[in-house]
């Protein structure tokens, strides 16, 4: 999330931070080679050894008590649930599962009767909250409530509110809820993290479920080889993320699913499903100076419903952060939809993005960022917003739809290294720009064998002047009359040539003049010398979202050659003279 003024020592966790890195609580030494050990939440006892599902222990906290510096892999019984959190005690640890059934389950949140009537509509319940603990999420027998920022008082806060909300006075403790219809019990996420490492390595957390915790899922910080797989995720976040937070409204609430904290580096996260999220699903950020993390990557992953992005990577300020780099980091095979629209909504009025990447401005650095094969749609904000000094990103074979911003929109008024490539991708039907570019210093835009269909007015808009610009061998279509490419002003270098267009009033915009032909725009611009818009583009089934090109598609054998890129969007091969859009034609 975006924590411009994160204040650097969170009370709510310094339990955690206290005690990660090894315990020697009960001396119990795995000796020279790696230790095995089993937990069972209701036949397992913390007298026992552990050591064998006979004498399996019982409680998370046991794990934290044993010296395992020797490395050791602690098992979870399947069809169990632990109220716990559980901070990893030493490097070269591996949790997971055994037994059969549905995965382990770590839940941090416990049911409460709520019946305080204090009028309105409205229903108090006083939290007892112990050290690590803090109020975040509800959940009745509904689904998750809505969630509304704390205001001076609860008339407020929740007096315009709809019914389905909830909120919290973080200085007392209390929740507020206004219920449909009352209907205990509530669930109430209590316990912060479910699983936490801080300063360790080689810690490897699979085939566990997680609910209901306040803060995070899952937080690797400064941790280096750790990876996440094979796991669900949902209801996270909500509590207050501050030591000294100032008067509501500004109080800073947070919460991630899954989250590389800091210097983390060579991380995976793989085949994770993450819903429900107050900020992020999943993310890689620096909140303090002189960071260094990357070498990071998600795959093969499912995200929905996270308040402020699917995917997040930042490099934050932090009221004052500076010299922090994240460098390196894949996104591939990613299923991101509905960012903004689950229980915490958009906080702020602007978030909601599938996937966003920013370093702040004075932060650092962002570099090396790769995306392949994402699928990112019903976004409240931007399919993809790109920021601040955040390098080369480069994008191929995704599929960027029905967002209610743009597909991908670039803004900085500043940054002088971002740059985007996106190479045999599909942005269509955004209620927005296709594509946004507004950067007037960054490094610019090389788009090619894209297919843009129905961006709302654009299929790209260009606001500012770029130092690089390439568009070649694009499809962009539109099922009524639209205006395909807008530019603001006009380029001394520029390559813009072999799309393919059908044609419409005013289907180009360039330095304040229209053009309704490809002729028209050549001949004023010299651009689109062996660009075609006034033949049939013919795509297969725009309407039903089929963007491959028909028999009689005018784009066939149209692209050129020499752009380095061989397969299309489903991975065929482009022949020698390469159709132009995302897709080749395949008889």
């Amino acid at each position: 999330m975006e924590k411009r003024v994160f204040i650097a020592v969170l009370m709510l966790v310094s339990m955690f931070l206290l005690s990660c890195g090894g315990s020697s609580g009960d001396g119990v030494s795995v000796g020279a080679g790696r230790a095995e050990y089993y937990v069972d939440a209701s036949a397992g006892d913390d007298a026992n050894d552990g050591r064998s599902q006979a004498l399996a222990w019982r409680t998370l906290a046991k794990i934290e008590s044993v010296d395992l510096s020797a490395g050791a892999t602690v098992y979870l019984k399947r069809n169990e649930v632990w109220s716990e959190s559980l901070v990893i005690p030493g490097n070269d640890f591996v949790l997971d599962a055994y037994g059969t059934g549905a995965k382990p389950l770590l839940d941090g949140a416990v049911p409460v009767m709520i019946s305080s009537d204090i009028g309105g509509g409205i229903y108090a319940y006083d939290a007892v909250l112990a050290a690590g603990e803090g109020l975040g999420n509800v959940k009745d027998s509904v689904g998750m409530m809505k969630f509304v920022a704390w205001q001076s008082d609860v008339a407020t806060t929740l007096g315009i509110a709809p019914p389905g909300s909830y909120t919290y006075d973080y200085g007392m403790n209390r929740l507020f809820i206004k219920p449909l219809a009352l209907n205990n019990p509530y669930r109430i996420s209590k316990k912060l993290i479910a699983v936490r490492a801080n300063n360790l390595s080689d810690i490897h957390v699979r085939n566990i479920t997680v609910q209901g915790y306040s803060l995070h899922g899952i937080q690797f910080n400064n941790c280096t080889r750790c990876s996440a797989e094979n796991i669900s995720i949902k209801n996270i976040g909500g509590a207050v993320f501050a030591a000294s937070p100032v008067s509501p409204p500004d109080y800073l609430y947070a919460g991630n699913g899954i989250e590389f904290a800091n210097s983390s580096s060579a991380g995976v996260v793989d085949n994770v499903d993450v819903s429900d999220v107050f900020d992020s699903c999943l993310t890689v950020q620096t909140f303090e100076s002189g960071q260094l993390a990357g070498d990071i990557r998600f795959a093969n992953s499912r995200v929905s419903r996270c308040g402020f992005a699917g995917v997040e990577l930042s490099v934050l300020s932090n009221g004052g952060a500076a010299e922090s780099r994240i460098d390196g980091v894949g996104l591939t095979a990613l299923s991101i939809t509905s960012a903004g629209k689950g229980w915490s909504g958009r906080r702020y009025g602007s978030e909601g993005y599938g996937v966003r990447i920013k370093a702040d401005k004075g932060a650092g650095v962002l570099s090396g960022v790769s995306v392949s094969q994402l699928d990112v749609t019903d976004s409240a904000g931007d399919g993809f917003f790109l920021a601040g000094e955040s390098g080369a990103v480069s994008m191929r074979s995704i599929s960027v739809h029905r967002n209610a911003g743009s597909g991908i929109r670039l803004a900085d008024a500043d940054a002088t290294g971002l740059k985007l490539e996106l190479l045999t991708s599909l942005i269509y039907k955004n209620d927005d720009y296709g594509l946004s570019y507004n950067a007037p210093f960054a490094a610019g835009l090389r788009l090619a064998r894209n297919t843009f269909v129905d961006n709302a007015g654009i299929n790209l808009a260009v606001f500012s002047s770029l130092s690089m610009l390439e568009i070649l061998n694009n499809v962009f279509y539109g099922s009524a009359s639209m205006t395909h490419l807008f530019f603001s002003t006009a380029f001394s270098s520029a390559t813009i040539n072999y799309n393919c267009y059908n044609d419409y009033v005013n289907m180009f915009a360039y330095n304040g003049l229209p053009y309704s032909t490809v002729v028209d725009f050549n001949n004023a611009t010299a651009f689109e010398s062996n660009g075609i818009g006034n033949m049939p583009v013919a795509l297969a089934g725009p309407a039903e979202d089929d963007f491959s090109l028909s028999s009689i598609s005018s784009c066939r054998n149209l692209g050129s050659g020499g752009t380095g890129i061989t397969m299309d969007y489903i991975g065929n091969t482009y022949q020698a003279v390469p159709d132009s859009g995302a897709y080749t034609y395949v008889n």
